[in-house]
Parts: structure tokens; C-alpha cells; sequence
């Protein structure tokens, strides 16, 4: 019985999400632009929701309706940001990607990117999205309540992925690669790594938050969610996700509990005996008992030097956006392995380093260091618990994702770093809010210092 509820359930919950979103467009645009908002961040991070949208009318292109809605809504409705944030340093950033895109698309003899025989374009236009993203949550929150509400969605969403990988995915007793945990991920070519990165980068940004003083219900919510991911997190198997939340858990002791601290001295040292038997297992085939590297990790050192003698040969520019992919075939690696055409170089570092120069590399630096300033200036400043919160955990979050990217690309997908630009927005939008109320009430006090308070009431009598 329980089964046929769900079926009829997931029947009905399709096309309610794609009528209400496409109806909701024009609502977006001219009224309210928190409408689709909230609807886009429920499912950023569910592809195998919005996938079934394909079988109906402009399905395929539903994210970007729904994206482009908000967007011009802001507009229209004068909410689009225009001071303060880091709003010149994300639009440089995409106008960098951009340059790379020409510069790929010439090297490699492609259409100019202005047209859609360029297949680049596609990939480059999510990229964008993904960044443009920021602008969106800049443009529509009005304030805290609205900043909370955000959350509040997020949480619920990564609750949901983790509950629904609780029940679905039953590990064994020992690792094994066709038993990992891949979430909603494995739709668009993503696999457990970026599962395991996915809660690394959010489940530290939750936990932070839990960290400092929240509203009761508000709390419940986040203790449930951050509780839930340890179990996809676990179960993805990545390493390099254990390593990014290791690092957030251990900031965390610094900063604020000190008891973390402890806690992730202990998980190193005590491994085998605190975490899951197939995870210890999966840990502990890293090294070979020859000391040598099992070939997952071990492959990467070389995949990284092809990267780098790329960088050294084009050391400004680089070779273009996806010229990595674009450029490796036949090249042949120091073990004599072959690197196959589309082989991803399995450190954005690396990536953006051979294909965008010191230029984009510089730039990604930057962006990585004001994110992290924009966290600890609002966890410095925050005027309530739920803004200290979020500025800690926003610090987390990007020291999760600086460390899960060293092992691989889980910045340039959409479903995986698209909350990143959201809640960095969020981050900005609430620190723009503070200078605002702070710069009203030291006009105030000049003006009353001015006598022209008292003129003002006088005129009113």
C-alpha cells in the first residue's frame, strides 16, 4: 500500500512542480521575483527531478526559464544589485571564462562562440548561470527573514537528498566500486565523488551554522540535515570529500568548539576504530602494501604534470576553456598509460591553471579569498545568531570546497557549486543590509546633531 502511495505520489509531485513552475513565470517576472527563487533553489541539486521534465513542452530548457525569469523579475522590479558585494569581481571572472571561451574556440579551429554550432557554448552558458547565480540571491532577498527562508530551503533540500540516500543505498561490509553512494548526480554524468563533495562543501556550511545560537525549530532542522549527511558522505567513498570535511571539522574546533578539535584529532588517529568498516577499508587501500599508490589516486600526480607542461607552454592565457580536454589525445604520461581524449585533469587547480593562464588561476585564487573574508566578516559583525551562523558556515563551506577541488573539478558543474554562488550572495546581501542601516542611523545622529530633526518635527506639528 505504502508503495502504491509513492508511486501515485511521484505521479502527481512531476508535473505539479513543472505546471507550477512554467505557470509561475509571469508571476516571477512582474510581481515577485522570491517566486521562482525559491522554486530554483529546491532544485538545483536535483537533477533526477527536473530531468523528467524533458517529456513536456520547453522541459528541456525549464532551469533556464525558470533562471532567466528571476533574473529579469529583478530587473523589472529594480532589485538588481548595484552597490556593494563583490559584484565587479564575479563579472570579471565571467568575463574571463568568456575570453577563454574565444581563446579555446580559435585554437582549436571551433565556430566563434556566438553561435550554437560552438557546442562550447552550452557548457560555458551553465558555467555562467552558475556564477550569475550570486547577482540573483544579491537581488531578491530583502532581508534576514528572507536570508533564513533561503536556508531554510537549502537545509530542507540537503535533508532530502540525504534521507533519500539513506533509505535507497545499503553499504557492504567491504569497498567496492560499483557500490558507491551517487545521489541525484549520476543523471548529468556526475558520480560519487561529487556526491561526497556535494555534502562535504554543504553539510560544513550547515554544521557551522548549527555551531552558533539558532531558533529552536531552526536548530532541529539542522541538526537533522547535518546528522543525515554523514551517511552519504561516508558512502560516496571519495577521499578527497573526507579530507574537506575533515579540514571544516577542524576549523571549526579552532574558531569556535573546541571539542571538534578533538574530535578530528581522533578520527585521524583512531580511524579504524570510530568510522564504518568499508569505509576504513576504502581508506586503506590508498597505499598499497609495496608503499605504492592504488591507481585512482596514483594517476593524478601524472595527470597533473600534463597539466602543467600545458601551462608551461601558454603560461598567460592558456589554452582556452576545456582546452585540457580538448588538447590530451594520444598524449602519452611518464608511465606510459595513455591519456584519453575528454580525460578530465582531476584538479580545477591544475584545470584552471593550463586553460586560463595566471590570469584565470589569480582570479580564482581571489575569489576563493574574498568568499572566505565575506564568511568572517559576517561571522565577526553578524547582529543575530542566524548571521553569525551563516558566516561561519559559509567559511567552512569554502574551505571544504578549496579542498575537494585539489582532487578533482567540483566547482564548474552547476548541481554541485550553484549553492556556493547562492549563499556567498546571501553572505554579501546581509553584510550590504548592516552597512545600509549603519550608514541610515549615523545620518541620523548628524542630522539631529544639525537641529534638523527638530525642524522636521516642528513642520510636522
Amino acid at each position: 500500500m505504502l508503495a502504491l502511495l509513492k508511486h501515485y505520489f511521484r505521479m502527481v509531485m512531476v508535473p505539479v512542480l513543472y505546471i507550477g513552475g512554467i505557470g509561475s513565470i509571469l508571476i516571477t517576472i512582474f510581481k515577485d521575483s522570491r517566486f521562482g527563487f525559491f522554486l530554483l533553489v529546491s532544485l538545483i541539486p536535483q537533477p533526477n527531478i527536473w530531468y523528467k521534465f524533458h517529456q513536456y513542452p520547453f522541459g528541456k530548457d525549464y532551469m533556464d526559464l525558470l533562471f532567466f525569469a528571476v533574473l529579469l523579475g529583478s530587473i523589472v522590479q529594480g532589485r538588481w544589485p548595484k552597490e556593494g558585494g563583490n559584484r565587479l569581481l564575479i563579472w570579471l571572472a565571467i568575463a574571463v571564462s568568456y575570453l577563454s571561451l574565444w581563446n579555446s574556440s580559435m585554437r582549436f579551429s571551433l565556430p566563434m562562440p556566438i553561435t550554437l554550432d560552438n557546442y562550447l557554448i552550452f557548457h560555458w552558458k551553465n558555467y555562467a548561470e552558475m556564477m550569475l547565480l550570486y547577482f540573483l540571491a544579491m537581488s531578491v532577498v530583502k532581508d534576514e527573514k528572507d536570508v533564513k527562508n533561503v536556508m531554510i530551503v537549502i537545509c530542507i533540500v540537503v535533508l532530502f537528498i540525504a534521507l533519500r540516500d539513506f533509505r535507497n543505498f545499503s553499504p557492504g561490509a567491504t569497498f567496492r566500486w560499483d557500490k558507491r553512494a551517487a545521489g541525484p548526480f549520476w543523471i548529468v554524468g556526475l558520480g560519487a565523488n561529487h556526491m561526497g563533495a556535494f555534502f562535504a562543501h554543504y553539510g560544513g556550511l550547515l554544521l557551522g551554522m548549527l555551531l552558533v545560537k539558532q531558533d529552536r525549530r531552526f536548530r532541529l532542522l539542522l541538526l537533522a540535515a547535518v546528522g543525515f549527511s554523514l551517511h552519504p558522505l561516508f558512502f560516496a567513498y571519495s577521499r578527497g570529500a573526507y579530507l574537506g570535511a575533515l579540514v571544516t571539522v577542524g576549523f571549526f574546533g579552532l574558531v569556535k568548539k573546541r571539542s571538534l578539535l578533538i574530535v578530528a584529532v581522533g578520527v585521524v588517529i583512531f580511524y579504524r576504530a570510530l568510522l564504518p568498516p568499508s569505509v576504513i577499508d576504502r581508506i586503506d587501500m590508498t597505499v598499497k602494501e609495496d608503499g605504492t599508490m592504488e591507481q585512482s589516486a596514483g594517476g593524478r600526480p601524472e595527470l597533473w604534470e600534463v597539466a602543467f607542461r600545458m601551462f608551461e607552454e601558454n603560461p598567460v592565457f592558456g589554452l582556452g576553456y576545456n582546452g585540457y580536454a580538448l588538447s590530451v589525445g594520444g598524449k602519452t604520461m611518464r608511465s606510459g598509460g595513455v591519456v584519453k581524449e575528454g580525460q578530465d585533469v582531476h584538479s580545477i587547480y591544475m584545470r584552471i591553471l593550463c586553460e586560463q593562464g595566471v590570469i584565470g588561476f589569480g582570479l580564482f585564487t581571489l575569489i576563493m579569498i574574498r568568499a572566505f573574508m565575506s564568511g568572517a566578516k559576517l561571522f565577526r559583525r553578524g547582529s543575530s545568531g542566524f548571521s553569525q551562523g551563516l558566516g561561519l558556515g559559509f567559511m567552512g563551506c569554502v574551505l571544504a570546497l578549496a579542498t575537494t577541488n585539489v582532487f578533482g573539478d567540483r566547482w564548474s558543474y552547476f548541481v554541485i557549486g550553484g549553492y556556493f554562488w547562492i549563499v556567498w550572495g546571501l553572505v554579501d546581501r546581509i553584510l550590504v543590509l548592516m552597512q545600509q542601516g549603519k550608514t541610515e542611523r549615523e545620518g541620523e545622529t548628524k542630522n539631529q546633531g544639525n537641529g534638523v530633526g527638530v525642524l522636521n518635527g516642528a513642520n510636522g506639528a
